[in-house]
């Protein structure tokens, strides 16, 4: 019996085997080049990385320097809204800021200061609807009893133009009402 080698894709000749080993070698040493690249660039990357990074102790100094340098700022700026509160700051009586009371001009009385609102009215957590409700007119009881936050306090205070005459005033007297937080 005579037998028939058949050509099948597992079949090859020792010429195209030895090519082939040759085409892996050759794939493998690139890919070995190529990761070992990779592995060097990422080295030097993460030294990088790592000589930028601060250590926990520093990073804790740099946080306790950022809040105390923060908090100075905030006195800074409390002491200049005292100052501007009492030496600049324009008495306003309750009927002028009555007139004050559309979208387009809204004023309000909160603990006797006078606030223009205006640029605030579409940025306001609760709605405009809220601000134009009491424009015009005091709202120190409205705004007090919503509960609002330290960060809502100074946002107010960005917007104070004046204060009420001092016979107009509710709260800031001798004898006035007396709102604790204020």
């Amino acid at each position: 019996m005579h037998r028939t080698q058949h050509k099948t894709p597992h079949s090859y000749t020792e010429r195209q085997i030895e090519t082939e080993k040759r085409r892996d070698t050759d794939r493998t040493s690139a890919s070995r080049s190529r990761s070992s690249m990779d592995l060097v660039n990422l080295t030097l990357r993460s030294l990088k990385l790592g000589d930028v990074k601060p250590s926990r102790e520093n990073f804790l100094q740099v946080e306790r320097d950022s809040i105390t340098e923060r908090n100075d700022i905030i006195g800074e700026r409390k002491c200049r809204l005292k100052e501007k509160s009492h030496d600049e700051l324009r008495i306003i009586n309750l009927a002028e800021v009555a007139w004050h009371d559309t979208p387009d001009d809204c004023w309000l009385v909160i603990y006797d200061y006078v606030y223009d609102c205006t640029e605030f009215l579409n940025n306001h957590p609760g709605g405009q609807d809220i601000l134009l409700e009491h424009a015009g007119r005091d709202a120190t009881l409205a705004f007090i009893s919503t509960g609002h936050s330290a960060v809502a306090n100074a946002t107010l205070e960005r917007y104070k133009i004046g204060e009420l005459p001092p016979k107009e005033r509710l709260f800031r007297t001798p004898n006035g009402l007396k709102i604790s937080g204020f």
